[in-house]
């Protein structure tokens, strides 16, 4: 595959040596320069017929950007067209990176690199002095060099998509040239000529993105320094006014504006998932753009099952270490974000058309989008418990995942709360594989981090191991370390596990000490309200029911969440503290406000016939 890279020159001698100069030690693949030159007056005529193995084209006058760069298209034996102005640098992987972009999929129709002077999106910081003009020594290019080559091997293939890219530098696949058209003529020197480029090919449907791991060094307007700002200024208004007249609009602002579809890679880890892939990847269908899947040891037909949706299959020797087989995955994927789920994960069609939407509207800056995670239900469907987990993200901010058992992805930057839920539908559950997994750790010495205390004391007390799981959660709450909401879970299990320890002094204890890491959560008070009502105590038990009635779920919470106890229960509960009461009216009352979160309940029905008995 040839790239003809096109220049447009006018004068800037010392520039165009420069990128010359640069082109031939970083660009490894098949190309031809073109250079188009503008009646350059400086030495620069001269200077191009020294060089043996470039195409030139030399025009009497300045026949501007658009029309040289359509010249050099005519004669292009390319297949790219590579843009390229002459004040550019360019660097390590420049051309492989945005070619590598450029074909990884049949919409894309354009790719641009990143840049410390460009407009947009494309540009970036950089860590070096932002050298300009043709004062650029060798050290000052090995700087850039250096900057470059590190964000090459950091980036590499990673892209953004968006709808406007700028012709200082950009890569255009020459059958969509062919499609679209060439440049348009009518802007004489330069200035939105790209802008309407981009614009043909957003209506024609053809993707446009940058490629965030190929970067080049722009000194910028170097050309158009030399009219003079008086000019220059008078010729972006002209171009502005033409441009609008073409379009009837301002189709820059409607560039910088547009919403583009992002492309999405589902990462999944699976063993012997047979009987749920499906379902998981049917619920799916249409978001993702590629579908990754990490087998850990199946000895079932998942691979098989698997082949039907994707052929991106791939082996992990398992090694008790699920943040490595997440991160495994990851490493797999090629789209600009990545969506991960588990085999028995599942979106109902509502949410499915939720990331749909999403998908096509998100602001491509957005580093991390969260979703709700419902992990039970009731027999009619409806959710019991819930939590936030961070579940689509870019993959160019390289997020990992942390914790051989009970990963967490760690995640910062720019993150979106969303209304999309995924649904939590197990089957089959290997209920010892953790448990073992933390004791095998335990065994070897290592010592755990306050994170890992916890699930280990989640582990035990899911097993029965009250007592242990007490020692580990005290463990845990001692560090003074632990995540706020795994604080207030301790506090929880521990009471849990007093409760079939039969000590409830302790569980009423450690229920009130939940308090000192946040404020009340109604799960907490109904546990309270509880406490009371097995004591007939039901003034106090009303006191912590009507509490629970009036929270709201913390908007920032990231803690499991059981929904009875911020709906339902509380209300059914005090029913039954002000029967006891006497007070039927009030407890009818309440009945009432449950039933409207479950109607058909058999507790719901019976309280009715009671209370109509009662009026009679």
């Amino acid at each position: 595959m040839k790239t003809s890279i096109i220049i447009p020159v006018c004068n800037g001698l010392e520039l165009t040596k420069k990128c010359i100069e640069s082109i031939k030690r970083h660009t490894h693949e098949q190309y031809e320069i073109i250079i188009i030159d503008n009646n350059s007056t400086d030495g620069t005529p001269e200077y191009l017929k020294g060089i043996n193995d470039i195409k030139i084209i030399s025009n009497i006058v300045n026949q501007g950007f658009a029309k040289s760069c359509n010249q050099g298209i005519k004669i292009a034996s390319g297949d790219n067209i590579l843009l390229l102005n002459n004040d550019i640098i360019v660097t390590k992987n420049w051309l492989a990176n945005i070619i590598k972009i450029l074909y990884s999929d049949g919409k894309t129709a354009m790719v641009g690199p990143v840049s410390n002077n460009v407009s947009g999106y494309q540009q970036i910081p950089v860590n070096y002095r932002n050298f300009s003009g043709n004062n650029i020594t060798d050290g000052d290019i090995e700087k850039i060099n250096e900057f470059a080559a590190g964000r090459s091997d950091k980036y590499g293939d990673c892209f953004k998509t968006v709808r406007r890219l700028v012709g200082f530098c950009l890569l255009i696949k020459k059958s969509v040239l062919n499609d679209i058209g060439y440049f348009d003529e009518r802007f004489g020197l330069g200035n939105y000529e790209d802008d309407d480029l981009c614009y043909r090919a957003f209506l024609k449907g053809y993707n446009l993105k940058i490629a965030l791991g190929s970067f080049v060094h722009h000194i910028g307007h170097a050309t158009f320094n030399r009219m003079g700002d008086a000019k220059l200024a008078e010729l972006l208004n002209e171009n502005r006014k033409k441009i609008a007249d073409k379009w009837g609009f301002d189709i820059t602002s409607f560039l910088h504006r547009a919403k583009v579809n992002i492309t999405i890679s589902l990462c999944m880890i699976v063993k012997d998932e047979e009987k749920t892939l499906p379902r998981c990847l049917d619920s799916i269908s249409g978001i993702a753009d590629e579908i990754i899947i990490v087998d850990t040891g199946s000895t079932d037909n998942t691979k098989i099952v698997a082949s039907k949706y994707t052929d991106k299959i791939y082996d992990f020797k398992w090694i008790d270490d699920f943040a490595a087989a997440r991160n495994f995955a990851f490493d797999k994927a090629a789209k600009e974000y990545i969506l991960w789920l588990d085999a028995d994960d599942i979106l109902e069609n509502n949410d499915r058309l939720k990331l749909l939407s999403l998908k096509s509207a998100m602001d491509s800056s957005v580093d991390s989008v969260t979703m709700n995670y419902n992990l039970s239900f009731d027999a009619n469907g409806s959710v019991i418990s819930s939590l936030r987990r961070n579940r689509l993200v870019r993959r160019a901010c390289f997020f990992k995942w942390v914790g051989f058992v009970h990963e967490y992805l760690s995640v910062w930057g720019n993150i979106i709360n969303s209304d999309i839920s995924v649904n939590h539908k197990s089957i089959e559950h290997d209920s010892n594989r953790n448990l073992m997994i933390y004791e095998k750790h335990i065994q070897s010495g290592e010592e755990f981090t306050p994170r890992d205390l916890y699930y280990y004391a989640n582990e035990l007390s899911d097993h029965g191991i009250f007592g242990k799981a007490v020692q580990y959660y005290e463990k845990f709450l001692n560090t003074g370390q632990g995540w706020v909401e795994d604080n207030i879970s301790a506090c929880g299990r521990i009471a849990d596990c007093y409760k079939n320890l039969k000590d409830s002094n302790k569980e009423f204890m450690y229920t009130l000490k939940s308090f000192e890491y946040g404020l009340p959560r109604a799960e907490f008070c109904c546990r309270l309200g509880y406490h009371f009502l097995n004591r007939r105590r039901y003034k106090e038990a009303i006191f912590w029911y009507k509490l629970a009635t009036e929270l709201e779920i913390p908007s920032e919470s990231w803690g499991t969440i059981d929904h009875a106890c911020w709906t339902w229960l509380p209300h059914l509960q005090l029913c039954v503290c002000y029967d006891r009461l006497g007070q039927y009216e009030t407890a009818c009352k309440h009945n009432e406000i449950a039933a409207k979160y479950i109607p058909d309940s058999p507790q719901i029905l019976y309280n009715r016939k009671y209370f109509e008995k009662i009026k009679k």
